[in-house]
């Protein structure tokens, strides 16, 4: 083939390949937000007609079901990890192979969740603080969860296929539709008087309504569906993907620990469930930051082991450093308008009686933008396969953040679980800046963090309070106007603290060659 025609080949591939992670970074980032809104929506509403102790045991369900998403063992990144190889490679037996094995490996997680949920279905009196009227409502969920389980399990494999075959946009799609049906069963639910296992019931629907369409999106693979989810062991190819994927799940454990510990030990040292349904409604509006850092590493993954296979120090550090900057000026953003605006946003979202939780939301936002800051840092050490240190600091941030949670439970109640969370950050932060920055990337963290997220967050704070000087001095009314008009002045701060300080005109100019390239260099 001429040198010409193979380059111009190449290049059309890198463009097909950009355009389709930028397709579903788009989806993802629009299903991520729908869903948050959708929370943000029904959340206020249930809580007004079920009850502020009774929805504290839905939330008890989702954080039950979000940890048990441990026995996973890491095997989904493995999953997407290998059916991408094997799919550019044409390997097309050995995926039907070991998809056949993973429903094998699903299906027994999904019959070993339904009996835990069994088994906690009858002692939730010892586990959790439960009135004698909440235990036989606290049953029934568990009995819902331990039915729904098994197909939640066995849809991963669906999943991970249609993302190894750069699917990713129609599944964000499909979840984006499940979103909205969150939405109207809410409605349906208080619409209709619905009683809160009816809504359970309905909720749990929802979710498991993307498999069909997943089952469905398989046809894009050269192989029957049959030959894809018809449940036969084939040790010696699973156990090439289960050997890697321990790894990942090594790492992984106690940071899920640490996440989805917290609300369960609130429900069990804090006072009632009434402090779940505090959790839940501060955690749906921090979820939606988390969700966007969980974008942004999606998308820089792939360049940074580009970038570290290529040895080019260089390069690492420019993509580093101009990462850091950007998404701590985009998530810096919309941390402090959120905080600028908690009370309001409190009153406007639950009514009144939640503006004790403002200092929490706030606390748990500027905790996870100093978390999210470290995406660019995390996305390339996970590309080095360097991850043995990271399961230590994982591990000592989790064993000393879980009992913050636990001893202070009974007095600052939710805020417990958003310190803890804030010790383990911190703690987690602090290994990389101590270890990982310095001496596996070779990078100075110093510099890193002083000329790349600090700008940001400097001006996000000072605008801040100028904002809320600003408002005061308005005297606006409580409402939307209040929170149009404070995130405006703002905007307009923000912005113009960026151009005279942070970005430069060779920045805009840089960005714009960047965006512009965008089809032609996916890396």
């Amino acid at each position: 083939m001429h040198p010409d025609t193979t380059e111009q080949t190449q290049e059309t591939s890198g463009t097909a390949s950009a355009k389709r992670l930028f397709s579903g970074s788009l989806w993802g980032i629009l299903a991520k937000v729908v869903d948050a809104l959708a929370k943000f929506v029904t959340i206020p509403m249930l809580v007004g007609f079920y009850g502020k102790a009774d929805y504290g045991l839905i939330a008890l369900a989702f954080s039950l079901n979000a940890y048990l998403r441990l026995m996973d063992l890491g095997f989904n990144v493995g999953a997407v990890r290998f059916f991408s190889m094997w799919t550019a490679e044409g390997k097309w037996e050995k995926i039907a192979d070991v998809s056949r094995s993973s429903i094998v490996f699903y299906g027994t997680i999904g019959l070993i969740n339904a009996a835990i949920f069994l088994v906690m279905s009858e002692n939730g009196g010892y586990l959790f603080n439960l009135t004698e009227a909440q235990l036989p409502l606290y049953r029934q969920i568990m009995y819902i969860l331990s039915v729904s389980t098994v197909l939640s399990w066995l849809s991963s494999v669906a999943i991970q296929l249609l993302s190894a075959k750069d699917e990713l946009g129609f599944v964000n799609r499909v979840t984006l539709i499940s979103s909205v049906l969150h939405l109207a069963v809410a409605f349906s639910a208080i619409h209709l008087q619905w009683t809160l296992i009816s809504y359970f019931i309905g909720y749990t629907l929802t979710t498991l309504m993307p498999v069909v369409f997943y089952v469905k999106r398989l046809g894009v693979f050269p192989l029957p569906r049959a030959s894809l989810l018809t449940p036969r062991w084939h040790g010696a190819a699973f156990r090439e993907i289960l050997a890697y994927s321990l790894a990942i799940f090594a790492m992984g454990i106690f940071q899920l620990t640490a996440n989805n510990l917290r609300p369960l030990l609130l429900g069990r040292f804090a006072d009632g469930m009434e402090v779940l349904t505090d959790y839940r409604v501060i955690q749906t509006i921090a979820t939606l930051i988390i969700a966007f850092g969980g974008v942004f590493m999606q998308v820089l993954l792939p360049s940074a082991s580009k970038a570290y296979a290529a040895g080019d120090q260089q390069r690492i550090e420019r993509m580093v450093f101009e990462a850091t900057k950007y998404i701590s000026i985009f998530l810096g953003f919309v941390v402090f308008v959120l905080i600028l605006n908690a009370d309001q946003i409190l009153l406007l979202y639950m009514g009144e009686g939640y503006g004790h939780l403002s200092l929490w939301l706030a606390l748990w936002l500027l905790t996870v933008l100093l978390s999210m800051h470290n995406t660019p840092v995390a996305s390339l050490v996970l590309s080095t396969g360097k991850t043995r240190f990271l399961v230590y600091s994982s591990a000592v941030a989790c064993v000393v953040s879980l009992p913050v949670t636990v001893i202070f439970a009974s007095t600052l109640q939710v805020g417990a679980a958003v310190v803890g969370y804030l010790v383990y950050m911190l703690l987690q932060i602090g290994f990389f800046y101590v270890y990982y920055i310095p001496k596996v990337l070779h990078l100075n963290g110093a510099r890193l963090f002083i000329r790349a997220f600090f700008p940001a967050a400097l001006g996000g704070a000072s605008a801040l309070l100028v904002s809320r000087y600003a408002a005061k001095l308005l005297a606006l009314p409580d409402g939307y106007g209040t929170v149009i008009a404070s995130s405006a002045i703002f905007a307009l701060l923000y912005l113009g603290y960026l151009l005279m300080f942070v970005v430069k005109p060779a920045d805009i100019r840089y960005l714009k060659k960047t965006l512009m390239r965008k089809g032609k260099d996916d890396a």
